[in-house]
């Protein structure tokens, strides 16, 4: 019973289909079992082939685009959400957008928005960049950005 739930754990921070088959499938497949388990339709955009992309990095955005999809489905009363992934210029970015009724200012600042702020540490942690901006009855669009070339100096590669 308890290595099971240790296993769901880790699959939930880090899938096997990250590692198996690399970020886009990994974004495919969180965004299809978001869409079954919310009724929320999602909109699929990813180009960009991650064959030689960092553990790390690879973990980073999957770990917003999961954080994002869930504070959509909790916050947003989104009916579509729209999901893409981009590498241009040796920037990757990844953007999330629903239709929902909009993050506010208030929201992005508060201290006790926990999955913000772990977003925020991902993106400073890999160098890059986090916006959110809302506008009311039309929806919120997160960009996580990071550039490919970052220097990382830590040992753990």
């Amino acid at each position: 019973m308890i290595i099971e739930k240790v296993r769901n754990i880790s699959a939930e921070l880090r899938p096997g289909v990250l590692d198996d088959l690399g970020l886009v499938s990994a974004i495919e497949w969180q965004t299809n079992e978001f869409q079954n388990r919310t009724g929320i339709k999602s909109k699929l955009k990813l180009e960009y082939g991650d064959s030689n992309l960092d553990r790390d990095v690879a973990t980073g955005f999957f770990r917003v685009v999961k954080e994002a999809l869930t504070n959509i489905s909790l916050h947003s009363n989104a009916k579509t959400v729209r999901v893409s992934l981009k590498e241009s210029d040796g920037i990757l970015t990844l953007k999330v957008q629903d239709d929902g009724r909009g993050i506010t200012e208030e929201q992005i600042k508060d201290p006790k928005s926990f999955g913000l702020a772990g977003m925020r540490e991902r993106a400073h942690a890999l160098s890059g960049e986090l916006q959110i901006k809302g506008v009311p009855n039309r929806g919120t669009k997160l960009i996580f950005s990071i550039p490919l070339n970052r220097r990382d100096e830590s040992p753990s590669k």
